[in-house]
C-alpha cells in the first residue's frame, strides 16, 4: 500500500515538472534567448567574412566615417520637428541613432536578410525609378517638343465647346400635358418676329448666356440640355429642348467648336504631362537595356495534381 502510494506520488511530481518545463518552451524570454544565440552560432560559422560594403561586417579593419553632410542633414531634420537646435547631448545620440543604423545594415547585408525579400526587393526598385525620374526631370522641353506632344495626345488638350444663345422658358409644372404644344405655338410665333422677352413662363435661369464653355452650360441648364446645343443650327428660333426644368425654345447666337489650344495658352500643364511621359519612356528604356545583360529561365508551374479517383478524368493541354 505505500509501495503503490509512493509511486503515485512521484508520478503526480513528474507530471507537475512536466507542465513546468512545457510552460517554460512558451516564455518569449526563452525565444529571444534562443534566437540570439543562434544568430551569435551563424555569425561564429560565418567566420565574420562576409564582404559589404566599406569592409567586412563584424572585423576591426571596417571603418565607418560619419560625414558632415550627413549629420546636417539629421539636426536639420530635428530642428524641423522641435523648431529648435538640438543639444549636445542630443547631437550626440543622433550621430550615434545614426551610426547604428549603418551598422545593423551592414550586418544584415553581411548574414544576407536581404535576399528573398520582396519588400526590400520594392524598396530598391522604387530607388532606382526614383533616381530615373530625377534625371529625366532636368530636361527642358522647347516648345517645338510641346506641340508635338499636344498634337500626339490631342484629346486631352482640346478646348470645351463655346456657345451663346437666347432662351425661352416653358414650364411643364404649370402647362401640364399642353406644355410641348404651348412651347411649339409660341416657336411660330418667335420665328414670326416675335419679341421673346413677352413670351414664356417666369424662370431663375439666365434668359441670355453669354459666350461660355459647354461645361459651364451644362452646370447650369443640365447634360442633356447641353448636348442638344451643339445640334442647333445658330441663327434661328429652334426647340423644345428638355431640361430637368422644363422646355425651353432657343436661338444660338454663336458657336465655337473644339480647337486645340496654342502652347503659350497651357504651357505648364504640357510641360508637367510632358515630363511625367520622359520619365516612363526613360525608365522603360533604362530598364529594357538593363535586362539585355540578364538570362531569363522562367519555369512552368507544377501541374495541378486532383484526387486519385478524378485523375482519370482530367484532361490537360500543354501548351
Amino acid at each position: 500500500m505505500d509501495a503503490g502510494f509512493s509511486g503515485n506520488r512521484f508520478a503526480i511530481i513528474d507530471m507537475k515538472n512536466c507542465k513546468k518545463i512545457m510552460n517554460l518552451f512558451k516564455e518569449p524570454l526563452l525565444h529571444f534567448l534562443l534566437i540570439g544565440a543562434a544568430l551569435f552560432l551563424l555569425f561564429g560559422w560565418r567566420g565574420n567574412s562576409a564582404p559589404v560594403a566599406g569592409g567586412t561586417a563584424g572585423t576591426p579593419a571596417v571603418k565607418i566615417t560619419v560625414r558632415r553632410d550627413a549629420i546636417e542633414q539629421i539636426k536639420g531634420q530635428f530642428v524641423k520637428t522641435w523648431q529648435r537646435e538640438p543639444t549636445e547631448e542630443e547631437q550626440k545620440g543622433l550621430v550615434e541613432d545614426l551610426v547604428r543604423n549603418e551598422i545593423f545594415y551592414r550586418e544584415a547585408i553581411a548574414i544576407g536578410l536581404d535576399r528573398d525579400d520582396e519588400v526590400v526587393k520594392r524598396r530598391l526598385r522604387q530607388k532606382m525609378e526614383f533616381i530615373y525620374e530625377d534625371i529625366s526631370s532636368w530636361a527642358e522641353p522647347s516648345d517645338e517638343d510641346l506641340t508635338v506632344f499636344m498634337n500626339n495626345h490631342k484629346e486631352k488638350y482640346l478646348t470645351d465647346p463655346r456657345l451663346s444663345f437666347r432662351q425661352v422658358f416653358i414650364s411643364k409644372d404649370k402647362r401640364g400635358k399642353n406644355a410641348e404644344s404651348h412651347a411649339r405655338q409660341i416657336l411660330g410665333q418667335l420665328k414670326t418676329g416675335a419679341n421673346p422677352d413677352t413670351l414664356g413662363d417666369v424662370t431663375l435661369l439666365e434668359a441670355e448666356v453669354r459666350l461660355s464653355p459647354l461645361w459651364d452650360i451644362s452646370k447650369q441648364f443640365g447634360e442633356e440640355f447641353g448636348k442638344r446645343l451643339l445640334d442647333l443650327k445658330p441663327g434661328t428660333w429652334a426647340g423644345p429642348v428638355h431640361s430637368a426644368y422644363g422646355l425651353h425654345l432657343v436661338f444660338v447666337k454663336e458657336r465655337q467648336y473644339h480647337r486645340l489650344p496654342a502652347v503659350n495658352e497651357v504651357r505648364n500643364m504640357v510641360k508637367q504631362d510632358w515630363l511625367v511621359y520622359k520619365q516612363k519612356e526613360l525608365k522603360d528604356a533604362t530598364y529594357a537595356k538593363i535586362r539585355e545583360r540578364y538570362t531569363v529561365t522562367v519555369e512552368k508551374p507544377r501541374d495541378t495534381v486532383a484526387p486519385l479517383s478524378t485523375a482519370a478524368d482530367l484532361k490537360v493541354k500543354v501548351q
